[in-house]
């Protein structure tokens, strides 16, 4: 197969290490959570065959046994994320399933040498930090897990020269 890289400064048209070590690492997480989405995809539209109140009910009945480990805290998150997961569930693991494909369409890309590959990911790790909050309340925003998204496509950006 034809090598898709430029050459660096030494004229070697190589994959560059670092864009090995960050689409293993892509492949990895992209493959893991493809999976976690899509079941999670599959259960809360399974969640919406049963009538609101009584899962509602149902799941307080599960949770009763665990307040005392959850704390104050816990139970009020419990109690805000319950109704939004029954209504939005679906719609939050659908676009987190898009945007898990998205990010795995532009590592291949970018593992073949394609700069268009950069854009994909790019775009659907950024996009990716808000879309959630279609649905999620941005209390919930997070600080790791977008300081993570941005630091993979620094890196990633960083191989763009090596790109065609």
């Amino acid at each position: 197969m034809a090598n898709n890289f430029l050459p660096d400064d030494s004229g070697s048209t190589e994959r560059p290490d670092m864009l090995t070590g960050l689409g293993i690492l892509s492949f990895i997480n992209c493959g893991l959570f493809l999976v976690i989405y899509a079941i999670g995809l599959f259960v809360t539209l399974g969640m919406r065959a049963v009538p609101e109140q009584e899962f509602m009910a149902q799941m307080h009945e599960q949770m009763a046994g665990m307040q005392d480990m959850m704390g104050e805290d816990g139970v009020a998150a419990f109690e805000e994320l319950l109704p939004l997961m029954y209504r939005g569930g679906a719609l939050l693991m659908g676009l987190f399933l898009l945007r898990t494909i998205a990010r795995l369409i532009g590592a291949v890309r970018m593992w073949r040498g394609q700069r268009q590959g950069f854009h994909i990911y790019a775009a659907a790790q950024v996009v990716g930090i808000f879309l959630p909050h279609v649905v999620l309340p941005w209390k919930y925003l997070g600080l790791f897990g977008p300081l993570l998204a941005l630091a993979f496509v620094a890196l990633y950006g960083s191989q763009l020269k090596r790109m065609r």
